[in-house]
């Protein structure tokens, strides 16, 4: 049990961090020291926030002795303002890591810069191959980045940028991601997904056609499967050793987010009333439902968005009228993380140990919620 001295305070005020922002929160995540956490706003500007916390959850938390009980105690001090960094970004492009630290964005002019975890803005345009950039991601690690351009693909070694690949490609690429090991790269573009192996990228190349849209792409830890979502009423599960992809239709609401849990063996998706879901060892294909699962508690508000723990079989879910849970994949059990009343859940990112959720709401307000591990057993 955890509780707090003073009446009317809430879980979220004695373990979150927030900040109201100038405009709507549309991406968040965390570089891979997990020392760093961004927000990205629909004007283009971005925030930065450091993880290091002075008056930590941790710190603040105490077990009594007598009793068991866990009480954290409230802050003392001001929460120091997040950091804003000096760029105009590309709305269309997302913002990567690149190397342990940092993270790589791309500006509204399309120059790409490197952004340090202390919010240095470091231009790139000299070392980056190519007139304009249409996609970008980079490998879990940080380490690799992939750059597309009108018909072709380079990719980076980012301590260097030295190209270890140049990658000709019959389409104009918009979407991109490595696999968890970091040796598979998926580009969606025009209606076609390419799956290019990273160490023998000029032969082992292999087109998945019939996939009509795609913002975002996700792998399964064994590279066997990806997930295609393009906020529509159904998503795409691809088979990487078949080449073959199957849509996934009906949902009520827009599927934003289709991601593999690995802890809970599940694919799990927004656009239901409930966090939607299957088991991996069992996904639905051609007249096969394939073995779903039920997850949190049913509700009369379609999921907006989710992100899968990193480590344990949980998934944090998001909701348009402001709501943020945490449900157990496959059981209804399900925490309240907070109420953020008049305003949407835009994104969820969990920080690499899971220690971490950052939060993007579209009212502007962004939040870092730091969770004790007793919390979770």
């Amino acid at each position: 049990m955890v509780g707090n001295r003073s009446a009317g305070t809430s879980l979220f005020d004695l373990l979150a961090r927030a900040w109201t922002l100038d405009d709507e929160v549309v991406q968040t995540g965390f570089n891979r020291a997990d020392s760093a956490v961004y927000f990205r706003l629909q004007s283009g500007k971005l925030a930065l926030a450091t993880t290091r916390d002075s008056e930590s959850p941790k710190s603040r938390t105490r077990i009594e002795t007598d009793t068991g009980r866990t009480t954290i105690r409230q802050r003392e001090n001001p929460i120091p303002e997040a950091r804003i960094i000096p760029i105009a970004l590309n709305a269309e492009l997302p913002i990567v890591r690149f190397g342990e630290n940092g993270f790589m964005a791309v500006d509204a002019d399309g120059v790409p810069h490197q952004i340090t975890a202390q919010g240095q803005c470091i231009e790139k345009a000299n070392s980056i191959v190519g007139p304009q950039i249409t996609s970008l991601c980079s490998d879990r690690s940080g380490e690799t980045l992939a750059i597309a351009g009108p018909l072709s693909i380079c990719v980076y070694k980012a301590s260097s940028l030295q190209v270890l690949a140049e990658i000709d490609i019959e389409r104009h690429i918009s979407c991109m991601a490595f696999s968890a090991d970091g040796e598979q790269l998926a580009a969606w573009g025009e209606g076609s997904l390419t799956l290019i192996d990273k160490k023998n990228p000029a032969s082992a190349i292999h087109h998945i056609d019939g996939i009509n849209e795609v913002s975002q792409i996700n792998w399964d830890s064994s590279g066997n499967y990806l997930s295609c979502t393009a906020n529509t009423h159904a998503f795409w599960i691809v088979d990487a050793n078949a080449g073959t992809a199957r849509i996934i239709e009906g949902y009520p609401g827009k599927v934003k987010i289709a991601t593999f849990n690995e802890a809970g063996k599940a694919l799990v998706t927004s656009g239901a009333f409930r966090l939607a879901g299957w088991s991996t060892e069992d996904l639905p294909g051609k007249d096969h439902p394939g073995t779903p699962l039920s997850s949190g508690k049913p509700g009369m508000v379609i999921v907006n968005t989710l992100a899968a723990h990193p480590k344990r079989s949980l998934v944090a879910v998001g909701y348009p009228d402001g709501l943020v849970t945490i449900s157990s994949v496959g059981t209804p059990e399900e925490m309240m993380v907070h109420k953020e009343n008049g305003t949407e859940v835009n994104d969820l990112a969990w920080s690499d140990t899971g220690e971490h959720l950052s939060i993007a709401f579209k009212s502007g307000k962004a939040a870092v919620v730091t969770f004790p591990d007793k919390l979770f057993k």
